[in-house]
């Protein structure tokens, strides 16, 4: 029996398995290199987007800002805050609503008119002649 492993360990088999390891040492590592290369495009993709993100927000807050400085928004803010008007218009302030009036506009609804299922046949077919 020692003699079959025996023959089994020779110079060829062992130079063999040496190679296997240093292939299988050479496949792992580029697995992992894979790997954290991969990982680190996610992280860079992430970052990107994060920029992309900002460079938005900051030109939103630049228009922003240059609409706070222009006339039309100091025209605009003085209109509500100061209840100011331009020459020639008026200013109609309403009382707000209150729920008294909304209930007679409901009450004033016109009833609807229930049809039999075969009433409501003749008349998509037959039109209204009554």
């Amino acid at each position: 029996m020692f003699s079959r492993i025996k023959s089994h360990f020779t110079l060829n088999n062992g130079v063999l398995i040496v190679a296997l390891l240093i292939t299988m040492s050479w496949v792992w590592g580029t697995v992992g290199a894979i790997q954290q290369n991969f990982m680190l495009q996610q992280q860079v993709d992430g970052l990107g987007q994060q920029i992309a993100y900002q460079e938005l927000e900051n030109q939103t807050l630049t228009f922003e800002n240059q609409y706070f400085q222009s006339n039309e928004y100091l025209e605009v803010s003085a209109r509500d805050h100061l209840s100011l008007a331009n020459p020639g218009e008026k200013l109609l302030i309403l009382p707000p609503e209150t729920a008294h009036d909304s209930a007679p506009a409901a009450a004033t609804q016109t009833p609807i008119n229930k049809r039999s299922n075969f009433q409501q046949w003749l008349y998509f077919l037959f039109g209204d002649k009554s």
